[in-house]
């Protein structure tokens, strides 16, 4: 059992990757291939896997830090505004430019009204991703990968393999090239707010309002004028994530003399 443990404590990353993938994978491919359709995904493969592979190899104290930080909400109130405003406020740009590039003008009143949306979010935010997701990605994988790589190369890793782990949404077409990439784009974005603030609520936050923003307000358009302004979405991000490496540098993300590790 000790050389089990050393084990995971020595390959611990890999051990999660490979776990939260195959929870997620295990439950969803098998059933599509033997019936022609799909279970439903199950987001709580990362958040899972963290804590078994956290308690495995760290014990008590590394699953107690994973806890803190979905709990910690004592951040800088400038951080709640980017955890809320820059995913909502990229989709709003992007829907804005689309007919600058030639789509039809957006159709407002096919979003739905805040107060129908609401109850979904709630929903969404707890079954859809976020919550399931976080603990995982932000609160396990994040603060381990930058105690060996600089905060770009984390970001990239970890965006690449959260990007692998949608791959069989494509079986049943809700998987595209522009969400695959806005995936490792946004990676850049949460390592960056984990790292200055510690907070996987915060990355929970900013999860629930980039997923709902695409889902609700690209309503605007539909068919192709739709992929249009969700790649225009894609550059945007891609622009916040240059931006910050612009500013911050690729080690840390954080304009702090030596800061490298996320505090956890």
């Amino acid at each position: 059992m000790s050389s089990f443990l050393d084990l995971v404590w020595k390959h611990r990353l890999t051990f999660f990757f490979a776990l939260a993938l195959g929870l997620t994978w295990l439950a969803f491919i098998p059933f599509y291939l033997s019936h022609g359709e799909s279970i439903p995904w199950f987001t709580f493969g990362p958040a899972v896997s963290g804590f078994i592979v956290a308690a495995l190899a760290g014990g008590w104290s590394a699953v107690k830090a994973i806890l803190a930080s979905m709990v910690k909400w004592r951040v800088r109130p400038i951080w709640y505004l980017v955890a809320f405003g820059l995913p909502f406020g990229a989709q709003l740009a992007s829907i804005l430019i689309n007919p600058l590039f030639g789509s039809a003008p957006p159709a407002w009143g096919n979003i739905p009204a805040f107060s129908e949306i609401l109850p979904i979010v709630a929903l969404y935010a707890v079954f859809s991703g976020p919550l399931g997701e976080e603990p995982g990605w932000r609160g396990f994988a994040t603060p381990r990968l930058l105690a060996n790589h600089s905060a770009l190369a984390a970001s990239l890793i970890l965006g690449a393999i959260w990007a692998i782990w949608h791959f069989p949404l494509g079986l049943v077409g809700d998987l595209s090239l522009y969400g695959t990439i806005n995936v490792v784009l946004a990676a850049i974005v949460f390592t960056w707010l984990y790292q200055n603030t510690g907070s996987v609520l915060l990355a929970i936050l900013m999860h629930v309002t980039h997923q709902n923003s695409v889902r609700f307000l690209g309503k605007a358009f539909v068919d192709g004028d739709y992929v249009q302004q969700q790649w225009i979405g894609v550059a945007i991000w891609a622009i916040i994530a240059s931006a910050i490496v612009a500013y911050y540098g690729t080690e840390s993300f954080v304009r702090r003399p030596g800061a490298r590790l996320a505090v956890a």
